[in-house]
């Protein structure tokens, strides 16, 4: 007898391909049948009730009556023959009530000014000096030699390999490059980000408070706020976030910016009882954006279909659980699809919005009576951008409050220097291969920066 596959060879000029006439006949003539019951003879002749394990029982039929099995009309495999539903269907359009959506691909080409007048927000671009403070204050065994593994770890000695995107050239170069099959660097980044936290979680034994925080990934988050009539959302996934059972710490406790001037002394010294107090002389004289005529929402896509209230991203809160630390993970794969500054102005709007989010659970009666800290770091290869946010105000319509928000941005600190350029063409590191080979060779480490990460890492630690 004949072997199926020597059949399907003789046949296969005269008939179209299997899978093609499968799909076929299932769209046309598919049914399914239902196996029946089969029943022992053991129990045959005895009054009683079977039940079939593969159909739940009717509640309301009667114990003689069976429930007909009706086909379903669609099959996942043919999902994508049927129309999809209209967006003004969605049980989440709204249909009178437009935002102005702010997603992680959003760009604010004004870039931390216009970030910064969205939110009612005063920068600062350096760290905090409560935060200075602590730098080379605490230290691990062998970090240095550590943190320069990890590096080796996460760009040469992993497992995974999988197809690069590929390369282009400026100036309409007509040059094709080889297929490379290497790390990608999304999981680059988060090999260096997971052990540089586990290396900061190794302090526990110090500080026991550290075995209390929890680091969520992937989590959803958006939040809407009004600002000038004008509904704000913003939306986005948290590759990773770290919670503390105790909120952080103020880094500015005098709110009232014109505390100063009103005592006795204007130059009072501020450095005595708060290292932080000179922030307030400078927001004194800071300056909004005057983007008039334009709009500064002019960058936001309106949209109508996205979903009401406020989301943090674990679902069971917990009464004694704050947001410590927002980790991103640049998603970019063309590290020039935008600039530092809209990228900046990107962790800005985020880092507001969890400090609103956090606001809005704390304090349900919208009167702010103690500022809300949360923290952000941003990691895109070998560079890495530190926010410190605080929220002051949840009062963004009356330009007379005279309480802004504060945010210190300290940018552009590269972990380890000269990395060549995976994205445009490098005539000498052009390929995977020798990249890895020039990160072994010559890795140039700047110890500065894992400082400044763990201690904002230590931040609410006593």
């Amino acid at each position: 007898m004949p072997k199926i596959t020597e059949l399907r060879s003789l046949l296969k000029p005269f008939t179209k391909p299997l899978h093609r006439q499968w799909k076929w006949v299932w769209q046309e003539k598919g049914k399914f049948n239902e196996p029946k019951l089969k029943i022992p003879k053991a129990f045959e002749g005895r009054q009683l009730n079977i039940i079939d394990p593969l159909h739940e029982p009717d509640p309301n039929a009667l114990p003689d009556e069976s429930t007909p099995w009706i086909s379903p009309t669609r099959h996942p495999m043919f999902e994508y023959l049927v129309p999809p539903a209209p967006r003004e269907q969605h049980p989440l359009f709204h249909h009178d009530r437009p935002v102005f959506l702010f997603d992680p691909k959003t760009k604010l080409h004004a870039g931390v000014d216009q970030a910064c007048l969205l939110t009612k927000t005063i920068p600062f671009y350096e760290l905090p000096q409560s935060i200075k403070q602590n730098l080379n204050q605490v230290t691990i065994p062998n970090q240095n030699d550590l943190i320069q593994s990890y590096i080796r770890q996460s760009i040469a000695y992993d497992a995974t390999k999988d197809k690069l995107p590929a390369k282009y050239t400026p100036l309409k170069q007509r040059r094709s490059f080889r297929i490379e099959y290497s790390i990608p660097r999304s999981r680059q980044m988060s090999i260096l980000l997971e052990n540089t936290l586990n290396l900061c979680e190794s302090l526990g034994g110090q500080y026991p408070d550290l075995f209390k925080r929890q680091l969520y990934r992937n989590t959803p988050f958006y939040t809407t706020f009004e600002r000038y009539g004008e509904l704000i959302h913003l939306r986005k996934k948290n590759e990773y976030v770290l919670t503390s059972p105790v909120p952080l710490s103020p880094i500015i406790k005098r709110l009232n910016k014109l505390e100063i001037s009103a005592g006795n002394s204007i130059n009072e010294n501020l450095d005595t009882h708060d290292p932080n107090g000179h922030y307030i002389m400078q927001g004194n004289d800071y300056k909004f954006l005057n983007m008039y005529p334009i709009y500064p929402t002019i960058d936001l896509q309106s949209e109508q279909l996205y979903q009401d209230g406020d989301e943090q991203g674990w679902r069971k809160r917990k009464s004694n659980e704050y947001v410590h630390t927002i980790f991103y993970v640049s998603n970019d794969e063309l590290i020039h699809e935008a600039t530092t500054d809209e990228r900046l102005a990107r962790m800005v709007m985020f880092a507001f919005g969890s400090a609103l989010v956090q606001a809005r659970q704390l304090y349900p009666n919208g009167q702010l009576t103690k500022p809300i800290t949360v923290q952000s770091v941003f990691l895109l290869d070998e560079l890495f951008h530190f926010v410190v946010f605080q929220l002051n105000t949840l009062n963004f319509n009356e330009t007379n409050d005279q309480r802004c928000n504060y945010v210190w941005i300290d940018k552009d600190n590269y972990l380890y220097d000269n990395r060549p350029s995976m994205v445009m063409h490098n005539p000498v590191y052009g390929t995977e291969r020798n990249l890895q080979r020039y990160v072994l060779e010559k890795l140039k480490y700047n110890p500065e920066v894992f400082q400044k990460f763990l201690a904002l890492y230590l931040q609410g630690i006593k």
